[in-house]
């Protein structure tokens, strides 16, 4: 049986400067393949490929069916045009998409993609052994629209992904992306990730020797150095994080793997003893849960409050450890006076960029609060995510306004931001420091101009002393700056050509 697997463009309302390979069709692609099956993966952004191109390479690939990852609706034109293409060939192919799109907003993805292509909810892995398994016998087109993925419970037991895209991934100094886990220990009231899981438990995680050993595989086939594990909540329950912890770097020292990795966490799951364990491993970079510094919203969302979370910022940080913080700076609870509070703790330990700046809690499909959205609207048929209003309205202009004024920087930013990484590997595996130091002030003083801005617009606001030349003079500043920060991008060989942030600042 020959397979076309397909995470189609998506056009993305933001700048996003890292392009990661597709791991879930890379998974699906090894169990395929270990059931005798051809497969062939494309990307649109890797393979670089409009959609045309990219259906009739597919063509000539003769497959007997087409899958496709679907993230959010933002993709639907792409599999539209690629699925229109490949139809004028007239081949019977047995058509299926799964992703979160089809998970998470069924209806829409009922009423928007073809009749005749197959919706799987949650994972497929094993669904893929039963579609198999009719192709053999010749009843596959007698499956029913809707598939319900069976999802695995031993991770262990998948094997390693595929990795058709790991000449890209060196080229660019990019990290392998692994997932050690899957689902999320919190059940975050806003997120789709409990409504993605489906009846399953809350959180599985590979066993840490499992982990390391793909590590290994990655480390001795491809010479991977970097890491950068994509789990939701890669620590799992906060009783069993240290040993977790403990379990994969003595798998790392014992194998005498020099690399580096990457990480989400939420707060409560660290401590002193799971930092110090994973620093010693190798990790250097680490996406932390922040969202907010008031136990009441934590109550509100359904999480768990940490007390000790700028402790743990800190034992990072003395660590060189670099942090991106996911934070909800504005939410429907939210005041002039927490925001204040917030920002001003956020830009203190250096994490206060454009992104954390005008994040904003939206009502994800699948979400507790997505449904109770729903519930209370039944007129409105949302695609995508919703955005739920504030409980003070006057924060609304306040908001677009700081949404606007930062826009010009979110590029040069976000650029800068997703680089730390790489150069952070470049560090400590090649050790060449001067860039890392350059990329660190470039950072810095682009929090500082954040700052700059968004505290100018929130003493505006808070006053009602709204400004209109102000603003402006702001945002002009703003495209200047960004300017300036593609420039010494450029300068220090960070950046190869300053033409696509310039683009994006003017917009």
């Amino acid at each position: 049986m020959r397979w076309v697997l397909i995470r189609p463009l998506n056009q993305s309302l933001f700048f996003d400067p890292e392009i990661q390979e597709p791991l879930g069709l890379e998974y699906l692609a090894s169990v395929l393949i270990g059931l005798g099956c051809k497969v062939l993966i494309m990307d649109s952004a890797l393979d670089n490929l409009n959609d045309t191109k990219l259906a009739r390479r597919a063509v000539s690939f003769n497959p007997d069916a087409v899958g496709f990852s679907i993230t959010t609706n933002r993709e639907l034109h792409s599999v539209e045009a690629i699925y229109a293409e490949i139809k004028k060939t007239g081949r019977e192919i047995f058509w299926i998409a799964g992703g979160n799109y089809v998970t998470t907003e069924y209806h829409n993805a009922v009423d928007k993609l073809p009749d005749e292509m197959r919706l799987m909810k949650y994972e497929g892995e094993q669904s893929m052994k039963e579609i198999f398994s009719l192709w053999r016998n010749g009843s596959l087109f007698s499956l029913p629209r809707y598939i319900e993925g069976i999802n695995t419970t031993n991770l262990d037991e998948l094997p390693f992904p595929q990795r058709p895209f790991h000449h890209y991934l060196k080229n660019f100094g990019w990290a392998y992306n692994l997932q050690g886990s899957r689902g999320c220990c919190s059940a975050c009231k806003y997120c789709a990730s409990k409504g993605m899981r489906g009846h399953l438990l809350n959180w599985r995680g590979r066993t840490p020797e499992n982990m390391v050993n793909e590590v290994l595989h990655l480390y001795e086939n491809y010479s991977a150095r970097a890491f950068n594990f994509v789990d939701e909540d890669f620590l799992g329950p906060p009783r069993h994080a240290a040993e977790r912890a403990q379990r994969f770097s003595s798998a790392i020292i014992r194998n005498k793997l020099h690399i580096t990795f990457g990480i989400q966490v939420r707060p409560n799951s660290l401590s002193r003893e799971v930092i110090d364990s994973l620093a010693e491993a190798g990790l250097k970079y680490v996406f932390m849960g922040i969202e907010s510094d008031e136990p009441d919203d934590f109550k509100i969302w359904g999480r768990q409050y940490c007390e000790h979370t700028w402790q743990y910022v800190e034992m990072l940080q003395d660590k060189e450890i670099e942090i991106n913080a996911g934070t909800l700076l504005f939410h429907p609870q939210c005041s002039y006076q927490g925001m204040r509070r917030f920002a001003g703790k956020l830009h203190q330990y250096g994490l206060f960029n454009s992104r954390t700046a005008t994040n904003r809690l939206d009502a994800m499909p699948g979400s507790f609060f997505y449904n109770e959205y729903m519930e209370a609207n039944p007129h409105i048929k949302p695609s995508g995510f919703v955005q739920l209003p504030f409980r003070q309205p006057e924060i609304e202009p306040f908001f677009s306004t700081i949404y606007n004024v930062l826009a010009p920087l979110e590029a040069p930013s976000m650029y800068a931001l997703c680089l730390m990484p790489i150069i952070q590997t470049r560090r400590f595996i090649d050790n060449v420091q001067e860039s890392f130091f350059r990329l660190k002030e470039i950072n810095y003083s682009c929090d500082q101009q954040v700052a700059k801005c968004f505290f100018s617009l929130l003493d505006m606001f808070e006053n009602g002393k709204n400004n209109d030349s102000v603003i402006r003079e702001l945002t002009e500043e703003n495209k200047q700056f960004g300017k300036m920060i593609a420039n010494n991008l450029y300068t220090h060989r960070l950046l190869t050509s300053k033409e696509i942030l310039y683009k994006t600042i003017e917009q």
